[in-house]
This record gives structure tokens, sequence and C-alpha cells, in this order.
């Protein structure tokens, strides 16, 4: 490298550290907080600025070893101030994942506690469906939901009232009747993708009134429900 291409390299390093946090926080919302916080040996300026980013991005298939996963996500939480906010979260385990059913509802415990807006759970690697846990169903304040090869069980009911983006990949429920309960518990819903299980009919159904784009994977999805869709897909299994 030239002294003027030395140079260069040092002012865009120079005005990247100038960057308002905010805007640091934000590029590196984008990245896996594995990723983003090995930022923190750059310099002092970014000792700290990961663990002020609004998004968790979590994917044990990103560590050596479950021991160093489970003790960086730990840490993570620790460290962080309960006062920041956190708007999305996302947990993804891989097909030799150790991680118990306790554990995910630890996570979903702590996301909660940050008012999460986006939520992602992707078991997709998973050999069997993962069970969904329940404190879910009272996460209240979620906008963007999206889930893989999860099993929801039994629920009463379920109310997600700002709820506009949907993605049920893989999902079995228990039967027709809670797939019904589990959309119509979202009314305001904008954006769905839906492969769920099991197949059945329930007439009379009012459909969803603030679909704009539905993608179905399947013929188990309601169709009473999304008949009023502005753009639907529909692919076969």
């Amino acid at each position: 490298m030239n002294k003027s291409s030395s140079l260069r390299s040092i002012s865009t390093a120079n005005r990247i550290d100038n960057l308002p946090d905010a805007i640091l926080c934000h590029i590196l919302s984008f990245l896996p907080t594995k990723q983003a916080a090995t930022t923190n040996v750059l310099s002092k300026r970014w000792k700290s600025v990961w663990l002020y980013v609004p998004a968790l991005d979590f994917d044990d298939e990103n560590f050596k070893d479950f021991p160093s996963c489970r003790k960086f996500i730990k840490s993570t939480f620790t460290l962080r101030d309960k006062h920041d906010s956190i708007r999305s979260f996302s947990f993804k385990c891989g097909r030799h994942s150790r991680f118990t059913q306790k554990q995910y509802d630890a996570y979903l415990k702590k996301a909660m506690q940050y008012a999460v807006e986006n939520l992602t759970f992707n078991m997709a690697k998973k050999v069997k469906h993962s069970k969904l846990p329940d404190r879910i169903f009272s996460f209240k304040m979620l906008q963007v939901l999206k889930l893989t090869n999860m099993e929801p069980g039994h629920f009463d009911q379920l109310d997600f009232p700002h709820l506009k983006t949907l993605h049920l990949n893989s999902i079995s429920f228990i039967s027709h009747e809670d797939i019904v309960k589990f959309l119509l518990g979202c009314p305001i819903l904008e954006n769905l993708q839906s492969q769920v299980y099991p197949y059945g009919i329930i007439e009379n159904l009012n459909a969803l009134p603030n679909l704009v784009k539905v993608r179905v994977i399947g013929l188990n999805t309601p169709m009473a429900l999304i008949c009023k869709t502005k753009i639907l897909h529909i692919e076969e299994v």
C-alpha cells in the first residue's frame, strides 16, 4: 500500500469513527450479534457500541460449541443495560443444537423485558418440531413474528393487536381450529406467509380485513380468512 492509499484508509476510518452512535448501531444491527461484538477491538470508540445495537441475532451454528454459544448469549444479556431498547430478537438453532425448551423460554422472557417488536424463532434444521414457548401468547407488543419448524401446542386464545407481519413456516398445530384461532388473533395483519398443518375446513369465517400480501404453501391455511388479500401467491408442497 502506497502512502496516499494509507492516508485514504486512515481518513475513511476516522470518518466512520466520527459517526453518531445511533448510526453505528444501525449499521451493526444488520450483523449477527457475535460479529457485531467483534468490533469492540477496533478502538476505544467501538468498545461498547455493540451493546447498544437495538437488535439481537443469535445462531448457535456460528459458535465452535454449545457452551461457548450459551455463555455468549448469557453475557450479552448481562452486559446490556436493561433500559436500552431491543426492537428485534432472532434465535436460530442448528440440527444438533443442545438448547432446551427451558432455555428457549428464558430467552423469550428476556426479550419480553425489552419490549421487542420483531421476533424470530428459526428451528428449520431441527429434525423434529420444537415446542413454541407458551409465554409468546402474552407478547402483545409484537409487530413482526416469524416462526419456523415449531409446534404451538394448546392455547385458549391469542391476541396480537399490533402484529402486521406473520411468517408461519412448517408449523404444526394441534388442530385446524387452532390455525384459525391463531390467525384471528392478528386482527390488523397485512403480510402473511403460511405453511401450516393439519388440514381442515371451517365455514362462516370473516376474512382478515387488512391483508395486503399472502404467500401460502400447501392448502391447509383457511382460504376464507385470506380471500380478501390484494396479492395472493399459492405454492404446492
